[in-house]
């Protein structure tokens, strides 16, 4: 940090680097940081200690291990990284009950161009979600629950029904027929609700192990022919029609707040994919929703915005991740004149 602000050499945090949101994608020359090697977990009073490198499946059985769990994680926990999905921000497994990974964290520590600190409570959004634009996350506090045995139950149904049956759920996901074709799960729709203990609804237990089994595997579904993902953000009151908007293999993972939903796209022209990749997030902003997160791809959507004047006050000469999350460049240009026509 000190050599970026002396010489005025850019600096990107970079992790394992699985968003697809160009986070650590580098625009211009600079200093890339590679936390991979920061990986210790330290459990103690119920909670868990983890730098910034650490793995998050290697958390979850280190945790295991004094009988504790995570209580949400990724869907690329097996090779994503604490720091890059702080990061990011967004929702997991288990944020059906608990929420997104900001609603799970005591505290985390950041390095800035003054000093190393750390931060808890609502100070913890200044970084959150901000792709180490306003200081790079060294370390976290996790917030964790008991390793209570998860079951989980699968069931045939509609996706508007599906939010009626969330209640008492720790993790609730749709995926609708083309992508249960896809994943070899039958030609249904289907719902998904694990439980901590013994599942409080009756269904397919078998089928829903294995969907269960199968939360880290949903990028197997383009390994027969290449596909493109989008991901959108939908308020539950207009996540059915979002829904019946969209023509596309899709899984919905049901949130406290809020509904992600995640369509491929095979490519059969990467231009026309990536044009629908583009219009899925389109007709979610039309239904009050947004895109997943920010990154390279989409910093002008303006949803972190709030952020804009603390970006500026740590870090006036934009050295840190220029050009992602609250500052444009041109790739993000790109795709704002290309929404403009859909």
């Amino acid at each position: 940090m000190k050599i970026s602000r002396k010489h005025k050499i850019p600096v990107v945090p970079r992790g394992a680097a699985t968003s697809a949101y160009g986070g650590a994608v580098t625009i211009k020359p600079c200093i890339v940081v590679d936390f991979t090697r920061m990986r210790d977990v330290v459990v103690g009073d119920e909670k868990a200690v983890a730098e910034s490198g650490a793995v998050w499946l290697e958390v979850e059985k280190e945790l295991n291990r004094h009988g504790l769990a995570l209580r949400v994680y990724p869907s690329s926990a097996p090779a994503g990284t604490v720091g890059g999905w702080i990061a990011q921000g967004g929702y997991g497994i288990g944020s059906l009950k608990y929420g997104g990974i900001g609603e799970n964290l005591e505290w985390i520590e950041v390095a800035d161009f003054k000093d190393v600190k750390r931060v808890s409570g609502e100070e913890m959004k200044n970084y959150v979600g901000l792709f180490g634009t306003t200081g790079l996350i060294l370390k976290a506090c996790l917030k964790v629950r008991e390793n209570t045995k998860i079951e989980s139950v699968a069931t045939e149904a509609e996706f508007e029904k599906s939010i009626d049956l969330l209640e008492g759920a720790y993790h609730g996901a749709f995926i609708n027929q083309k992508l249960a074709g896809m994943l070899g799960f039958g030609d249904s729709d289907l719902l998904l609700l694990s439980y901590e203990g013994e599942a409080e609804m009756e269904g397919d237990r078998e089928l829903g192990s294995r969907m269960w089994g199968n939360r880290f595997n949903l990028f197997k579904a383009g390994r027969e022919k290449e596909v493109i993902f989008t991901e959108a953000v939908l308020p539950y009151e207009t996540a059915s029609d979002f829904y019946l908007k969209v023509d596309l293999p899709v899984e919905a993972v049901f949130t406290k707040d809020n509904v992600v939903f995640l369509g491929l796209l095979p490519i059969d022209n990467y231009y026309k994919a990536a044009l629908k990749a583009i219009k899925f997030i389109r007709i979610a902003e039309r239904l009050g929703g947004r895109a997943y997160a920010t990154g390279m791809l989409f910093p002008h959507k303006g949803f972190l915005d709030f952020a804009k004047d603390f970006k500026k006050a740590v870090d006036p000469e934009s050295l840190l991740n220029p050009g992602k999350a609250v500052e444009s460049n041109s790739f993000s240009r790109l795709i704002r004149l290309v929404e403009m026509v859909l």
